[in-house]
């Protein structure tokens, strides 16, 4: 019965690890209040996403303020210039789901952008987390890889876009689960998505630890 309740016991680590998400999502929604922070939370929420994954427990409120530090700027960049496709691709969906004749075009090229972006963001965030580029590189590596490991960029898609769907979909279950979105969500999403691209990621991290 004792052992249940040991430090090294699967039920504590369990516990131990929802409290550290919950900890972290706190910190990921306070951290993104201005809004135009938000790039640079999300990159800092997956710096500790990769390290539990690695076993390198520890603190979490400094480890999170030094790469939401460390990364603002390149995070800061990416969030830019994605949210520059998205966003308008967001509130125009409708217009441009009506157009006729060969305007019709039009929408399966915007279906197309905003599926790139989307697919970009479940990639880039993480891989700022983890490396050091420029904004462009960044992307574009995001982009290579999010094509090549397609299965795995529609589940780290499918999981970031969840809010969203439900919002559109049945927004009243959406506002009943106000409380998951607040206390859980967010990181658990990050740490979901971490271990999905973990064996992605990790070749990439043996040759920088190499050099």
């Amino acid at each position: 019965m004792f052992s249940m309740f040991s430090p090294d016991s699967k039920i504590m680590q369990v516990i131990s690890r929802i409290t550290d998400l919950v900890l972290l999502n706190i910190l990921f929604l306070l951290t993104c209040l201005p809004v135009f922070t938000i790039g640079a939370g999300v990159t800092a929420m997956y710096t500790l996403c990769f390290r539990m994954l690695r076993q390198e427990e520890g603190n979490i409120l400094k480890p999170y303020l030094r790469a939401f530090k460390e990364n603002f700027k390149p995070a800061t960049g990416v969030f830019a210039l994605l949210a520059l496709i998205l966003v308008p691709d967001y509130f125009y969906f409708d217009r441009f789901f009506h157009m006729d004749g060969g305007l019709r075009y039009a929408f399966y090229l915007f279906v197309l952008i905003a599926a790139a972006a989307v697919l970009t963001a479940g990639f880039a965030f993480p891989w700022v987390s983890q490396f050091r580029n420029t904004v462009p590189q960044t992307l574009k590596n995001a982009l290579l890889l999010s094509i090549s490991n397609l299965p795995r960029a529609i589940a780290v898609a499918a999981i970031n876009l969840l809010p969203i769907v439900l919002w559109i979909v049945n927004y009243d279950l959406f506002t009943k689960a106000s409380f998951l979105w607040l206390v859980l969500y967010f990181a658990a999403a990050a740490y979901m998505n971490a271990a999905i691209l973990y064996p992605v990621f990790k070749p990439y991290t043996q040759q920088q630890e190499i050099r």
